[in-house]
């Protein structure tokens, strides 16, 4: 029950300080684990010893039980820690979302006494312009995604010399083929032929 105090202790005061709390946080993390490596050591040392004693099955099953239980043990104050450090970082979070409202409602004055000065024409204006600006812009992306893309990055000589090869390739394939045709005309068929299907 010790341990389940020790959570208890960290989860009660992790909130209330956020660098004390890291501290503790990560004393209790590396104690738990201190447990678990220790009691696993004690575990597979009884293990170890149940094979010199008559009863192995039932000796083993006793250690792997209590393996099992210490185990969970560990793994609800991990959970428990866990919980605690999401709660820190979302108090973190939120400290810091309020920190930027109030910077954000700062600057907002600060802009108002500025902006006073400025007339509400000169506000429109400004708007106006910001307006078309964006409407040019998007008129001019239109375009480009309207123009065809051109197929052929090649300049003639390239594209001459590539139908060349082609036409040669053409000729090579049609050479073989007359060859074939005359080594069969010559030679016969490879193969006997098939033999009747009787009915």
């Amino acid at each position: 029950m010790s341990q389940w105090r020790l959570c208890m202790f960290v989860l009660l005061y992790g909130v209330a300080s956020h660098a004390w709390s890291e501290d503790v946080t990560g004393d209790a993390r590396a104690r738990i684990d201190a447990i678990r490596h220790q009691n696993t050591l004690e575990l597979d040392a009884e293990d170890a010893a149940c094979f010199s004693k008559f009863a192995v099955t039932d000796c083993q099953n006793k250690i792997v039980t209590r393996r099992r239980k210490m185990l969970a043990e560990l793994k609800r104050q991990e959970g428990a820690l866990n919980a605690v450090e999401r709660r820190q970082k979302g108090l973190e979070q939120l400290q810091k979302s309020e920190n930027k409202a109030a910077e954000s409602a700062q600057r907002e004055l600060d802009t108002q006494a500025g902006t006073d000065k400025t007339t509400e024409e000169d506000r429109q204006k400004t708007l106006d312009g910001k307006v078309l600006s964006h409407r040019e812009q998007a008129k001019a992306e239109t375009r480009k995604s309207k123009q065809p893309k051109s197929t052929s990055a090649l300049d003639d000589a390239t594209v001459q010399k590539n139908r060349a090869a082609y036409q040669d390739k053409m000729k090579e394939l049609e050479k073989r083929r007359e060859d074939r045709d005359k080594r069969l005309q010559e030679h016969g068929p490879s193969s006997a032929p098939l033999p009747p299907t009787l009915p």
